[in-house]
């Protein structure tokens, strides 16, 4: 790999250096003799120094992009996702998937043509794809430090293909909207959001903003699945806020409608209202039928629901009646919207693999599947594991297939489950998105690949070796396919997901089976990790500095574990600025030896001060 990478760059710089010859023979004529060898010889240096540089990279990831990039079916178009694994925003969430796929299979009932649509933590931008693919009116809005992923992601796969271009603009939760985004002006018939609840500290102003924008004639829809305690509170004061209909609800992904609790107009006729009437009046059928004894309760339930779904479609059309007769005027939305112009010049924007190659791609994992469900562990069905549904973006309710024969989505690599080369082995990594432990980073590829390439420099046979934040276990694996003890550990809550991962990969593989233990980073671990009995040889971290708020907690924890005789071994992607003064506290902490640099990407080697 390291030399095919080096032969590149060779032919690179030598086409460039003939490019640049080609050049100084057509204006040699203008100089002299002397100057014409000084600057050929300065050319010489920077093309060796460019080559050197080139060649200092020791390390090449192996599936290294394909964890980035999901490939979507909604709408019978095929929606091209790029991610950005710097923050929760650069992640496909399930709750994007079960709405795209909800709002794909209910055109009739709720139609977004023509509507002013907003979205709330857009994220990667797919939900506001499938709106503009709807024929909304979107302005999707976001943190302003991820605009960038999400605006190329729109444009990418929006451009010349909607009736309306959709909007990027920044929106911070809080309670100062209505100096930024005065209701007056900022007036929508839909606001969608799609897992904006999850584990963070502004889940007050999250709901003062669904609330400022849900005003009489906006419909809010909001697509969430519940993972923590938190989840419920917010629930529960949602449904306070606003009157609520539950659309979907699929184990712990539910898909809520709410309207606003002001006073609405005569003619409006809530959802809600009319559900509750058929829900007391079914209640009341029951108990009459229940004092007769003539009615079977499966039938009854059965034909329940069904009348139940007849309402809900029912009212979704009078709700289109009776807002199609508004003007389009009345919706101001973002001022700054407009219908792009059509021509018959339209961009092909999205370069894919070829219809073989992603049959290829699909035809291997399904076969990698039917063997991982025959060695897969009891504890692989932790909550941390992301179910099926949830995996494939499968239908959340039954209903009809897509158009052209497709089923809605992802057909990519990186939602769920990645494969990945070290080791001369396929090693099968199953994802989960419901914290930053459970997703591939890409310091653990570095990381991987230095183990891989540089085995005499890291000797790891029958070393014992402690993996700090172990996430889904990728390194660890590899270690433990390199001949070493390995300990595994993570928070509690990702543990499930991370023993199946490297049970699954090493079972038979391995001389030494790795053990997986719970490890908080603290100042307390001398009694639940006395040095006396815990000592390691190395010590492995990847892309543990992040955007968190223990970073002294890990500090003092790779102190804790790195004595006279251990080696850290840290990779790491520089994000934040938290990032480089990390690295400073930490090479002021180890004697530290800088192992790779490409870009933001650093390998560090640290040993003990003592």
């Amino acid at each position: 790999m390291d030399t095919s990478s080096t032969h590149v760059v060779e032919e690179t710089s030598y086409m460039r250096s003939g490019e640049e010859d080609e050049e100084e023979d057509e204006g040699g004529d203008e100089e002299d003799g002397e100057a014409d060898g000084d600057e050929e010889d300065k050319k010489e240096e920077k093309v060796e120094l460019a080559v050197q540089k080139q060649q200092s990279s020791p390390w090449a990831p192996w599936f290294f992009c394909r964890a980035t990039k999901e490939v979507h079916y909604y709408v019978g178009q095929e929606i091209v996702i790029t991610e950005g694994l710097d923050s929760y925003a650069g992640m496909i969430w399930p709750g994007a998937l079960a709405l795209c796929h909800y709002l794909d299979t209910h055109r009739e009932q709720l139609s977004l043509v023509d509507k002013a649509v907003l979205e709330i933590g857009a994220g990667t931008g797919l939900v506001s794809i499938v709106a503009a693919f709807l024929g909304g009116w979107v302005t999707a809005t976001d943190l302003p430090v991820v605009l960038n992923n999400l605006r190329v992601n729109l444009s990418r796969n929006t451009r010349g293909l909607c009736r309306h271009t959709p909007q990027v603009a920044a929106l911070t939760w809080g309670y100062d909207l209505e100096s930024t985004y005065p209701t007056s002006v900022y007036r929508y018939d839909y606001v969608l959001a799609a897992d904006v609840v999850y584990c963070h500290d502004f889940l007050e102003e999250l709901l003062f903003t669904m609330k400022h924008f849900c005003k009489p004639g906006t419909t809010l829809i909001w697509a969430n699945k519940v993972r923590f305690e938190s989840d419920l509170t917010f629930m529960e004061n949602f449904k306070k806020a606003f009157h609520t209909n539950l659309l979907v609800e699929d184990g712990e992904m539910k898909i809520f409608m709410a309207t606003c609790r002001e006073e609405e107009g005569e003619g409006d006729v809530g959802l809600e209202d009319l559900l509750r009437e058929e829900e007391e009046g079914k209640t009341e059928e029951a108990e009459a039928e229940d004092e007769d004894g003539d009615v079977d309760e499966d039938d009854d339930d059965d034909d329940g629901e069904k009348s139940k779904e007849a309402l809900v479609e029912e009212q979704f059309v009078d709700e289109g009646k009776i807002k199609g007769n508004k003007n389009d005027n009345d919706v101001t939305g973002e001022p700054h919207m407009s219908e792009p112009e059509r021509g018959d010049d339209k961009e092909e924007t999205n370069k894919h693999e070829s219809d073989e190659e992603m049959e290829e791609v699909m035809v291997l994992k399904d076969d990698d599947c039917k063997e991982d469900e025959k060695d897969k562990p009891d504890d692989s069905s932790s909550s941390t594991t992301p179910s099926k549904a949830e995996v494939t973006g499968q239908a959340y309710i039954n209903q009809p297939a897509m158009p052209q024969g497709r089923t809605p989505g992802c057909i990519s690599m990186s939602i769920g489950k990645d494969i990945y080369h070290f080791v001369g082995q396929d090693i099968v990594i199953h994802e989960s998105i419901d914290s930053y432990g459970a997703v591939m980073w890409p310091g653990a590829v570095a990381l991987c690949s230095f183990l891989d390439n540089n085995r005499e420099m890291v000797n790891l046979q029958e070393k014992e070796v402690l993996e700090l934040g172990a996430g889904t276990g990728l390194v660890t694996i590899v270690a433990s396919l390199l001949g070493a003890s390995v300990t595994a550990t993570d928070l509690p809550e990702v543990l499930g997901n991370l023993r199946a991962n490297v049970t699954r990969n090493t079972r038979g593989r391995c001389r030494h089976t790795p053990q997986v233990g719970a490890l908080t980073w603290g100042y307390d671990l001398e009694n639940t990790y006395p040095a006396s009995v815990h000592h390691y040889d190395y010590v492995l971290a990847a892309d543990v500095v992040y955007h968190h708020d223990f970073l002294e907690e890990l500090l003092f924890t790779m102190k804790h574990f790195c004595k006279p005789g251990t080696t850290v071994i840290w990779a790491n992607k520089v994000r934040f600025e938290s990032d480089l003064t990390f690295t400073e506290n930490f090479k002021k902490a180890f004697h530290t030896n800088l192992l790779l640099e490409d870009e933001a990407m650093k390998i560090f080697m640290a040993t003990s001060r003592e």
